[in-house]
């Protein structure tokens, strides 16, 4: 995660981007001028030939939980063009289905996507400029000023999980960058279950909670949230 966070748009070489992809086990898919990167690292639950054992969330309790990581670097003429990231983690306290064929367990998920694409930042901050002045809000600061826009879909993940999505800038500063990549990977190994996305993900939810107050909106802020980001 800290490469991936340290990558710059008119800063990183192909060279640079194929040592991650040699260290981390990314997969180089070339045509012409233009390259992609894949990698994924995940703890095998959904792989296991022990499936139907390994869904059932009480292995929780145990600090035994599915996370995955997955990400995709993209290079074009020798530039780096975009990037992406999603950082998922199992909470094993989702719905449980009584009746029926889907009766048993279901794990919740927490999630982070993570993207930095020029075109995509800017019609996100253009959408959100929009409705802030459909809404005829006052606006204490633009979005996106510092090079990041955290947002929280509406819609749940599966087992009635939540998400972040933060959108990075190409130019936005160090400190954008690190509060955007701070995801807490110990979420999937701790025998205390992180339960909310202010656990997994802390700096872009601070983020994301004091974006929603500069408007004068209300955001539930739980006990178990950090006072303050990680590493700050």
């Amino acid at each position: 995660m800290r490469q991936l966070a340290a990558l710059q748009q008119n800063g990183t070489s192909p060279a640079n981007v194929k040592q991650i992809a040699k260290v981390s086990g990314g997969k180089e898919h070339c045509a012409n001028d233009s390259c992609t990167y894949d990698f994924e690292c995940d703890s095998g639950f959904f792989g296991s030939r022990l499936l139907q054992v390994f869904q059932r969330t009480e292995w929780d309790y145990l600090a035994l939980r599915p996370w995955k990581v997955a990400a995709q670097i993209r290079t074009s003429n020798g530039n780096l063009t975009d990037f992406y990231v999603q950082a998922w983690v199992g909470r094993g306290r989702g719905w449980l289905w009584n009746e029926g064929l889907l009766a048993g367990n279901m794990w919740a998920w927490l999630m982070v996507d993570i993207s930095s694409n020029p075109l995509q930042f800017d019609q996100r901050i253009q959408r959100e400029r929009e409705y802030l002045e459909a809404q005829s809000v006052m606006r204490t600061f633009d979005p996106g000023n510092n090079g990041i826009f955290v947002g929280k879909p509406n819609v749940d993940t599966l087992g009635s999980g939540e998400a972040l999505t933060v959108d990075l800038s190409p130019s936005a500063p160090p400190e954008s960058r690190t509060a955007g990549f701070d995801v807490n990977l110990r979420c999937a190994t701790a025998i205390t279950p992180c339960t909310h996305l202010c656990q997994f993900a802390p700096s872009a939810w601070h983020v994301y909670v004091e974006y929603r107050k500069s408007n004068g909106w209300w955001t539930e802020e739980p006990s178990e949230c950090p006072t303050r980001p990680v590493g700050r």
